[in-house]
Formats: C-alpha cells, sequence, structure tokens
C-alpha cells in the first residue's frame, strides 16, 4: 500500500456538485485533494483505494501522475499541492 498522485478526471461537464461529491469520495477513502480544475481533481491516495474511486458515477477516469522534477511548472504546482495539503492536514498537540 503506497500514497500516489493520481488525476480524477469527471464525467461528462463540469459542477460544483460533482466535483465535491468526487472529493468527499476521495476523503471518505483517507486521499488527500491536491488541486482542484474544471476536468477533474488532482489527489493523493493510497493505491488500494483507487477502484473505489474509479466506480463513483461522476468518474470517468482515474490515472497515475508523475511530474517532471524539471518541467516548467512542477515546482508551483508543488508549491500548490503542499499549500492544498497542509489545509486537510489535522495538527494534532498533547
Amino acid at each position: 500500500m503506497a500514497m500516489q498522485m493520481y488525476i480524477v478526471a469527471f464525467n461528462g461537464e463540469f459542477t460544483q456538485e460533482k466535483s465535491r461529491d468526487v472529493q468527499h469520495r476521495v476523503k471518505d477513502r483517507g486521499g488527500f485533494i491536491l488541486m482542484v480544475a474544471k476536468t477533474g481533481v488532482i489527489v493523493a491516495m493510497d493505491d488500494s483505494q483507487v477502484p473505489a474511486v474509479e466506480q463513483h458515477p461522476a468518474v470517468s477516469l482515474v490515472g497515475g501522475v508523475t511530474l517532471n522534477p524539471r518541467g516548467y511548472a512542477a515546482d508551483r504546482l508543488q508549491r500548490i499541492f503542499a499549500e492544498n495539503l497542509s489545509k486537510q492536514l489535522e495538527i494534532k498537540t498533547e
């Protein structure tokens, strides 16, 4: 079981409801939302949860994502991902 980055593409046209519903499915399966776009969401989740997300009726495709570390936008995307991830992590204090 390994946490990987995936793009989850929507079926049909974008709607807020569809986007929220898919995001909830990912989060219910222990995943994190890294970025939201009109065509889908980029998420980090355990490999074992991909089939459960793929079965959602609003999902047309779940595919792996790998950034080229030397790519033009890789730094910017990593900053966006980190910022969005930090908003979802709970900080536990003793």
